[in-house]
C-alpha cells in the first residue's frame, strides 16, 4: 500500500486531505513543519509528500531542497500545496525539486488524479532503478566469473606449459636411461658418453624446476650471461641422445667466437629445444632429404645476435606464420602436439628483449630468433 506524507503547519488542512486519502487506500503519515517531515521520511517509508509551502521555520522550497538532497530520495514525488498561484512561487518549486502544484482549496478529485499518476510514475523509477540495480549486480557476477575463467585459462595454459616442457625432459631421460640398460643387458658398463649425457639431463631437469619455482614468484628470473654455441651444441645433443636426429643432416654455422646473450640458461635452452624439435616434426612430414641449418650471426654495431633455424621441411603459409605462435594452435593433428611449443619461444624471447619470427625463403622455412648481445661469459 502506497504511503503519502501531508506536510503541513495547520492541522485543519491536514484532516481532510488524510481523510481523503484514506478512502482512497492510502497510507497517510503527517508533519507539522518541514524538520518533522524530513525526520519522518528518514525513519518511515514514504511513496509522496504533499508539502505545505508558507509554514514557519523551514517552508515548504527549504524542505523540498533538504528532502532531494537525501541519497536515494531524488525521485520521491513532492506536490506543493500552496495557495501562492503565482509564476515566481513555481518556477522556484521547479527548481528545487518539486514535481507538481495543488492550488488550495484543493480539488478532491484533482488530489487523487495528481497522486495516481505521480505514484504510477514513482512505481516505474523504481522498477527502473531495481532493474539497473540487478543488471549491475548481474554484470559485476559476469564480470567476477570471467576473471575467474581467465584464471583458470591462464593456469591451464601454464600446467600444459609445463606438461609440454617436462615431457620433452623425459624424452631424453628414457632415451638415455636405455643406452644405459642396453650396456648393462650385454654385461658391459655405462659408456663415459652416456653418462655425460644423463648429467646433461639431469642439469636440464633441474634448471626448468628452477624456472617453474620463479614463475611463482615476483620479479623476473636471475639472468646470467649464456653462450650460445655452447647451449645449441648441448641442445642438439641431448635432442640426438632421443634419435630423433636420425636421417636428418644437421648444419652449424657458428661464428669463431663466443656468441653470449643473457637470460635464463634452462629457459633459453627451451627456446631451443622446442625450435629444433619444430623443425624435426616438419621434416618429418617429408621423404627424401631432410636438412636443417642453425646459424649464429652477431651484429655488434647494433648489438643485437641473430639465430636463423631452417629446415628444407614443408613450408609455413603466410596467413599463419603469426598464428603458429599462438596458445594450443598445432598442425600436428593427433600425433601428439599441444601446440605450446612456440607459444613458450615467445613468451621467454618477449620476457628477455628478443624477437621470434618465420619466414619462408626459397625451400626453406626459417625461424629467426634475435637477442641482445652481450660481452664476456659464465659458463
Amino acid at each position: 500500500m502506497p504511503s503519502v506524507l501531508i506536510v503541513d503547519d495547520e492541522e485543519l488542512n491536514r484532516m481532510p486531505l488524510a481523510a481523503l486519502l484514506g478512502s482512497e487506500g492510502y497510507g497517510v503519515l503527517e508533519a507539522a513543519d518541514g524538520m518533522e517531515a524530513l525526520h519522518v521520511i528518514d525513519s518511515q517509508h514514504v511513496d509522496l509528500v504533499l508539502l505545505d509551502v508558507v509554514m514557519p521555520g523551514m517552508d515548504g522550497f527549504d524542505t523540498c531542497a533538504a528532502i532531494r538532497e537525501k541519497p536515494g530520495f531524488l525521485t520521491l514525488p513532492i506536490v506543493f500545496t500552496t495557495a501562492l498561484g503565482d509564476r515566481d512561487s513555481r518556477v522556484r518549486g521547479k527548481a528545487v525539486g518539486g514535481d507538481d502544484f495543488l492550488t488550495k482549496p484543493v480539488d478532491p478529485v484533482e488530489l487523487i488524479i495528481r497522486v495516481k499518476n505521480l505514484l504510477k510514475l514513482k512505481a516505474y523509477a523504481d522498477e527502473q532503478l531495481t532493474e539497473k540495480r540487478s543488471l549491475e549486480d548481474r554484470l559485476l557476477q559476469a564480470r567476477e566469473q570471467l576473471l575467474h575463467a581467465d584464471r583458470l585459462a591462464n593456469l591451464g595454459t601454464m600446467a600444459a606449459t609445463i606438461g609440454h616442457e617436462l615431457q620433452s625432459a623425459c624424452g631424453i631421460l628414457n632415451a638415455t636411461l636405455d643406452f644405459i640398460r642396453s650396456d648393462l643387458e650385454k654385461g658391459g658398463r655405462p659408456r663415459d658418453e652416456d653418462i655425460n649425457n644423463l648429467e646433461l639431463v639431469r642439469v636440464h631437469l633441474r634448471n626448468h624446476a628452477t624456472s617453474m619455482l620463479e614463475m611463482g614468484r615476483p620479479g623476473t628470473p636471475d639472468s646470467v650471461m649464456i653462450e650460445l654455441r655452447q647451449l645449441i651444441e648441448q641442445t642438439l645433443a641431448l635432442l640426438k641422445m632421443t634419435g630423433r636426429l636420425k636421417r636428418i643432416s644437421v648444419e652449424v654455422n657458428f661464428p669463431p667466437e663466443d656468441v653470449n646473450v643473457e637470460g635464463s640458461r634452462s629457459r633459453m635452452q627451451q627456446v631451443f629445444i622446442n625450435l629444433i624439435g619444430n623443425g624435426i616434426d616438419a621434416l618429418m612430414e617429408r621423404s627424401g632429404d631432410r636438412r636443417m641449418v642453425i646459424a649464429l650471426t652477431v651484429d655488434s654495431a647494433g648489438g643485437m645476435v641473430t639465430c636463423s633455424v631452417r629446415n628444407n621441411g614443408p613450408p609455413v603459409p603466410g596467413l599463419l606464420q603469426e598464428e603458429i605462435f599462438s596458445p594450443f594452435y598445432t598442425t600436428k593433428g593427433d600425433s601428439g602436439g599441444t601446440g605450446l611449443g612456440l607459444c613458450v619461444v615467445r613468451q621467454i624471447l618477449d620476457a628477455c628483449r628478443g624477437t621470434v619470427c618465420v619466414r619462408t625463403v626459397d625451400e626453406w622455412t626459417e625461424f629467426l630468433v634475435a637477442l641482445p648481445f652481450c660481452t664476456g661469459v659464465d659458463r
